[in-house]
């Protein structure tokens, strides 16, 4: 009897290697297919959760409720990608950006441009807004996700920013003392946006 009982646990034991062994790839695709979803629906959330009210409430005020405001999700190229995470040295977030022009009177007025980097565990969605010449007039942060490192969306380290362009230097921005991550990713997604406009401004207008 005893030996009997060991055998069918030696066939159950072999039964479950087997089950297991055969999973092991469709397990490993369906984490890929979970992080795909999981990013698209983050994405699908910016403008769904009230991100793009947010957004566009920013660039009212920036230049003024009489303007024109065109809203366009910009698919991005494996190209266009390399080439600016190359300079930028940092990837982005995703295959596409969330871009606005700002106009008045038929003549075009500045850019809005929103991204999403990533912080120490959360995204951070930011925005940088700037005039027709692609010179940064301002950036904010739209949603921040963690409990500590907040400070990068303070004013008075965003003003940093101000007045730079797409051949500005970019590793000269004061850090904040506990928020490393969040200041190396924003002072980065921040140039890389930067260069993106100055690479699809023409294809914006």
């Amino acid at each position: 009897i005893k030996k009997n009982l060991m055998k069918k646990k030696q066939r159950r034991s072999t039964l479950g290697w087997v089950i297991i062994s055969n999973l092991r790839i469709p397990l490993s695709k369906s984490r890929l297919v979970y992080r795909a979803v999981a990013i698209g629906s983050l994405m699908v959330s910016l403008l769904l959760g009230g991100i793009r009210e947010k957004a566009e409430n920013v660039i009212y005020k920036e230049f003024g409720n009489t303007s024109e405001v065109n809203f366009r999700k910009f698919e991005l190229t494996h190209t266009l990608k390399d080439s600016i995470q190359k300079v930028s040295k940092q990837r982005f977030y995703s295959d596409f950006v969330y871009t606005w022009v700002i106009s008045k009177n038929d003549s075009v007025y500045g850019f809005a441009l929103l991204d999403n980097v990533k912080g120490k565990s959360m995204p951070i969605t930011f925005m940088v807004l700037y005039d027709s010449d692609g010179f940064l007039e301002r950036a904010v942060i739209i949603k921040y996700r963690e409990p500590i490192g907040g400070e990068v969306g303070s004013k008075s380290w965003l003003k940093q920013f101000l007045g730079k362009s797409s051949d500005s230097i970019f590793n000269d921005i004061d850090g904040i003392s506990g928020a490393t991550i969040s200041v190396n990713s924003v002072s980065k997604g921040i140039h890389k946006l930067t260069l993106l406009l100055k690479a699809i401004k023409k294809d914006l207008i």
